[in-house]
C-alpha cells in the first residue's frame, strides 16, 4: 500500500524532474539569449567578438552546451520514470540515488552559476535544489525508517 508520503515525495520528485526538463528545453532553444549576457559579464568580453576571434574555440563551447543540454534532459527522463516507479514504491535504491544524483547535477550548477556571478541562472538552479530537499525529506522516514527496512 502506498503511504501518503511517498505519493506526495514522488510528485514533488516528478515537478522537480519536469522542471529539469523544461530548463534543458529552454537552454536547448534558447541558449545564446541565456548564456551571451553570463559570458560577457565573465569574461568582459562580447559573445561576438569572441565568435569572430575565436571560431573554433567558439564552436567547441556551443558543442559542450549541446552535450550538456542532451544529458539534462536524459537526466530529467530518467528522474520522470524513475519518480512514477521505483520511488512511490519507496525503493530505498531510489532515495539514494535521487539524493547522489541531485546534489551532483543540481548543486554543482548552483556553484557554478555563482561562481559566474549570474544572479538569475543562480536562482533557477536553487529551485531545482530545494524541489530535491523537499522530494527527499518528505518520503524519508517512510523509505529510510525501521518500518521500510521490513518490507
Amino acid at each position: 500500500m502506498e503511504s501518503k508520503a511517498l505519493k506526495t515525495g514522488s510528485i514533488v520528485m516528478v515537478v522537480m524532474a519536469v522542471y529539469g526538463l523544461i530548463l534543458g528545453l529552454i537552454w536547448l532553444f534558447a541558449a545564446e539569449a541565456l548564456t551571451t549576457p553570463v559570458f560577457d559579464s565573465f569574461t568582459g568580453q562580447t559573445w561576438s567578438d569572441f565568435v569572430t576571434a575565436n571560431s573554433k574555440a567558439a564552436d567547441l563551447w556551443v558543442m559542450n552546451n549541446r552535450l550538456t543540454v542532451a544529458m539534462a534532459l536524459a537526466v530529467s527522463i530518467i528522474g520522470i520514470l524513475m519518480a512514477f516507479t521505483s520511488y512511490r514504491k519507496g525503493e530505498k535504491w531510489s532515495w539514494f540515488a535521487f539524493l547522489v544524483s541531485g546534489i551532483i547535477v543540481w548543486g554543482s550548477n548552483v556553484a557554478y552559476y555563482i561562481a559566474l556571478g549570474s544572479s538569475m541562472n543562480t536562482v533557477m538552479m536553487l529551485i531545482g535544489l530545494v524541489l530535491l530537499v523537499i522530494g527527499l525529506a518528505i518520503p524519508a522516514g517512510a523509505i529510510l525508517g525501521a518500518k521500510a527496512d521490513k518490507k
